[in-house]
């Protein structure tokens, strides 16, 4: 994936719009780590917690069998 484009773009931006940019990186950066982190805690929650009680909702679990009962007719 060449960025060509985007670097020339940027290196014609004044110093100051240029320094908004790199923090505008930096700030998707740390956003995408923070998305990974999140999916990776979830993850982890999800594997210690499948088939367990922490797993069930008795609310959801009937509101997807009155749906299921609904739908096949």
């Amino acid at each position: 994936m060449q960025h060509t484009g985007l670097i020339e773009k940027i290196q014609k931006l004044p110093p100051e719009t240029v320094v908004e940019v790199e923090h505008f990186v930096e700030f998707l950066t740390e956003k995408q780590k923070a998305r990974k982190e999140r999916d990776r805690l979830l993850l982890e929650y999800v594997e210690k917690h499948a088939g367990t009680d922490a797993d069930f909702d008795a609310e959801l679990e009937a509101a997807s069998v009155e749906h299921l009962l609904k739908t096949q007719d």
